[in-house]
């Protein structure tokens, strides 16, 4: 209820009060005084109080109870006989009722008058309104299109018409053309046309109103609308014709495209090989083309309306006629299918589909369909199920498991023996992801191998352990016109014995002497050790020999140490997992990896201090550390930098859509770079299958990188390589935090929102994927970004840009400019623009041969959305406040 309502209704309530309180008063005292008293004269004020309400029927309603009051009164009272006579009592009541009266009709008539003056004021701004209104619809049609006025006075036979109209035609302001003139502007057609017109309108007086084509002094024709209507004089004579000419040109120009579009589809239509068709809201035919009367041998108005039903076969009209109710009263698109009579009185197989047309308010307007003649399809997917079925019969006999997928990796059909070997049914797959009931396969060997097959189109065949099964498969994939095929055995004891075989001979030299000198040093730290606790076992030991001798325990525990890693890296053995400090791990390993990998290698090992903890084997990831670290060794023969580093990183759903092997979270990265040779683009995806190696024969067994793999996906994690030939080689193994890990709570990065921001920035990216990333996030923050694959387009690009606030390029680009290159190419052209380069490699390696100086601004691959949000996001805050 708004505020001026709710005060006129309280208004008119106490209104109401105050006039039964004041009649109550007046009717009570006029009770009470003697007969002969008369002050129903009073009722007057009640019945102008009612008048308050502007309301006649208010008034009249008051007036009658007022009169009723002053009327009865006197028959209420007593009569005593020394009192005035009756009839001057009744008299005096009488032109007192008279009086109230005459106020109520005198208000009604005031009340009246108010209410037309009232009506009358409405009206007047109503019409002040349409009037606005009018005035800014002609200004909107003559802002659309050019609008001029006209008139002809029958006296000198002359146009008289305003700049508007003169410029429409053709003319300069001023010109006063006669009528036969202005009839020879228009095409012959038209201009007879016109002439009647005119005739009509003087003789008449109707209005009138005519598309004409005008033809310009320049001689170019336009389309004009020409409106006109009679002026009289006061013998009703017609006097002037006056009117409106507006340009319609372009709305011609539309009309004729839309004919030329509604015959271009009449044509297309009737070539169709297929049957089309519209039909109005309610779902009667309008149209169709002649398709259908070839097909069905019957003229065009037997098919119209409701009639296309006597065509359909009658076994399926009741679900035919259901489906099209069902479409018409929801607005759903129809497709079944259905046998339709044909001209030789067949009936054959038709899929009808039809899509309702919608008007701007939502209601359907038409709807357009199409049917297409499937009886021959039909006919070949029965023939089809036939045969379907006796392949099945054939491969449930199989005593090999098989099941295929789709493109969407999607299970479609299992047999018996699958189900057997993958310990479940196969109602619980079909229909179902294969990494949605097999998660543990994503980011696997096995996978990847799909992918590929999926891709080339190439057969496939490897031996794939599922840590889910616990079962060694060898399996055979192949691409089928809907996906994949794989077959599969179990191979399990088979490949245990081979393994058992191979481990036994392989480690059998280095377990001897592994073992021979784990037991000869063992036995030396036992008497290190128990001298030491001797020594410490003295009550009087001096203080400063008590530290030496601490100092000798504590090297003899790392001895310990350092023999069961000797041991753990001779043999195969389960994971035991614990809570890990990767700082710790990283910092103890550092001195068996500088003795390890030699003089030549330039070793560092800068892990992040406050880090979380991870749960993994310890030793089995010192283990996958030295592996890593000897192929980097290998990798650079002359000597290099080698990097080891660990960072906390946060990888969300924009960085994990480029990844699908990486589940979103929080994890630790352990990073190995190297500065070696780098690996072959087409050899990355083999990294980690068991026995493939590039080392030469005898230098390599082929499994460090698969163990390597394994641990880390046994441990929850994953791998990933970046690498680039002649430049270096980075491994990331990325741990999960463990949830019972006691750590220092990271600070929160920034949130999406306070990283936007505004700038123009020109990106260099060859990756395809990483490109598109990038800009699509940088865009979603506010960024204004321009994208090139290569350092030359970049530059090319450059040219078009009046300014940029950011260059973000990668480093290793083909097209014969480094990011480096381009870098040094941008800031002679527009010296003083911010760069943030992208690499694969942490900052500690890429620092050499100039790629890039002390200073440069490095975002390291892979990052992560908010990674790269943020680091944008600092930049352009911190050049814009002057510090770079």
């Amino acid at each position: 209820m708004n505020p001026p309502t709710f005060r006129a209704r309280s208004q008119a309530i106490w209104l109401a009060v105050l006039i039964v309180a004041v009649t109550g008063v007046i009717a009570a005292i006029d009770l009470t005084l003697p007969l002969g008293y008369n002050i129903s004269f009073l009722y007057v004020a009640v019945v102008l109080l009612a008048g308050l309400y502007r309301r006649p029927g208010v008034v009249t309603a008051v007036s009658l109870i007022a009169l009723t009051l002053t009327l009865v009164a006197p028959a209420a009272k007593e009569h005593p006989e020394n009192e005035l006579p009756l009839s001057a009592i009744w008299f005096a009541r009488g032109v007192a009722g008279a009086v109230v009266i005459t106020t109520a009709i005198i208000i009604g008539i005031v009340i009246a008058r108010d209410r037309d003056a009232t009506e009358l004021g409405r009206a007047l701004k109503a019409a002040e309104r349409q009037r606005e209104l009018d005035r800014r619809m002609l200004d909107a049609a003559s802002n659309v299109a050019a609008i001029g006025t006209w008139s002809i006075n029958s006296e000198d036979d002359r146009f008289d018409w305003s700049p508007t109209a003169a410029e429409i035609h053709g003319y300069e302001p001023g010109f006063r053309p006669t009528r036969h003139e202005v009839l020879d502007m228009f095409d012959p057609e038209d201009s007879e046309r016109l002439r009647g017109t005119f005739h009509l309108a003087w003789k008449t007086g109707e209005p009138f109103r005519e598309e004409l084509r005008v033809n310009l002094p320049d001689g170019s024709q336009r389309w004009i609308v020409k409106m006109g209507k009679t002026i009289r004089t006061g013998d009703n004579k017609v006097a002037q014709l006056h009117g409106t000419v507006q340009d319609i040109s372009r709305w011609k120009g539309a009309e004729e495209e839309a004919q030329e579009l509604t015959n271009r589809f009449a044509q297309f239509a009737a070539v169709m090989p297929i049957i089309i068709w519209t039909a109005d809201p309610r779902g009667r035919i309008e149209y169709f083309n002649q398709t259908l009367m070839d097909y069905a041998g019957v003229g065009k108005g037997e098919l119209l309306g409701d009639d296309w039903v006597d065509a359909v076969d009658p076994r399926d009209l009741d679900r035919v006629k259901a489906a099209w109710e069902h479409s018409i009263a929801t607005g759903d698109p129809y497709d079944i299918e259905y046998r339709v009579k044909s001209a030789t009185g067949t009936f054959e197989w038709h899929h009808l589909a039809a899509q309702a047309e919608y008007d701007e308010m939502g209601s359907i307007i038409r709807w357009w369909g199409s049917s297409v003649n499937v009886d021959a399809t039909r006919k070949l997917r029965e023939e089809a199920d036939r045969l379907a079925a006796e392949r099945e019969a054939m491969l449930e006999s199989m005593s090999d498991g098989m099941y295929s997928a789709d493109e969407e990796w999607r299970f479609m059909y299992v047999n018996a023996s699958a189900e057997r070997l993958l310990n479940t049914t196969r109602d619980k797959l079909i229909g179902r992801g294969v990494w949605d009931v097999y998660p543990t396969g994503q980011g696997s060997d096995l996978q990847r191998v799909m992918k590929l097959v999926m891709a080339t189109g190439h057969p496939a065949r490897l031996e794939f352990h599922s840590d889910l099964l616990d079962k060694w498969l060898d399996m055979s994939i192949t691409r089928s016109p809907a996906g994949i095929t794989v077959f599969m055995r179990d191979v399990t004891e088979v490949r245990k014995l081979s393994e058992q075989l191979a481990q036994s001979q392989r480690l059998e030299s280095v377990g001897r002497l592994t073992g021979g000198v784990a037991h000869d040093f063992n036995n030396v730290l036992t008497v290190v050790l128990g001298g030491a606790d001797a020594v410490l076992a003295e009550p009087d030991l001096p203080t400063e020999a008590r530290e030496m001798a601490q100092l000798v325990v504590d090297a003899a525990q790392r001895g310990a140490e350092l023999t069961n890693r000797l041991l753990a890296f001779a043999r195969k053995q389960p994971l035991q997992p614990k809570a890990v400090s990767p700082f710790d791990l990283l910092t103890n390993l550092a001195p068996l990896l500088h003795r390890t990998l030699g003089e030549n290698i330039d070793l560092v090992v800068a892990p992040h201090v406050a880090l979380p903890n991870i749960e993994v084997d310890p030793s089995q990831l010192e283990n996958a550390l030295l592996n890593l670290t000897i192929n980097a060794r290998d990798a650079m023969p002359h000597g290099g930098k080698l990097t080891v580093d660990a960072t906390e990183v946060t990888l969300d759903e924009g960085y994990v859509t480029a990844h699908s092997e990486v589940e979103p979270g929080s994890y630790v990265v352990i990073t190995v770079t190297d500065s070696g040779t780098g690996i072959e683009p087409s050899i990355i995806d083999q990294l980690f299958d068991p026995f493939f190696t590039t080392k030469a024969a005898g230098k390599g067994s082929g499994l460090g990188l698969a163990m390597v793999w394994g641990f880390v996906k046994q441990s929850g994690g994953s791998v990933t390589v970046y690498s680039e030939m002649g430049v270096g080689t980075a491994f990331n193994l990325y741990f999960p935090i463990t949830a019972t890990a006691a750590h220092v709570t990271p600070q929160a990065s920034p949130q999406l929102a306070s990283m936007r921001g505004t700038g123009t920035i020109l990106l260099a990216e060859d990756d395809d994927l990483v490109r598109l990333f990038a800009t699509n996030h940088l865009r979603s923050l506010g960024y204004t970004v321009y994208d090139t694959p290569s350092g030359p387009e970049a530059l090319e690009r450059l040219e078009t840009l009046k300014h940029i606030d950011l260059l973000f390029t990668d480093v290793i680009m083909p097209g014969g400019l480094t990011g480096r290159d381009l870098a040094d190419e941008v800031l002679r052209r527009r010296p003083g623009t911010p760069v943030l380069y992208a690499s694969g490699y942490t900052e500690n390696v890429i620092l050499h041969n100039g790629r890039l100086d002390e200073g440069v601004e490095l975002l390291a691959k892979p990052y992560s959305a908010r990674q790269l949000g943020a680091r944008v996001h600092d930049m352009l805050v911190s050049v814009r406040e002057g510090d770079v």
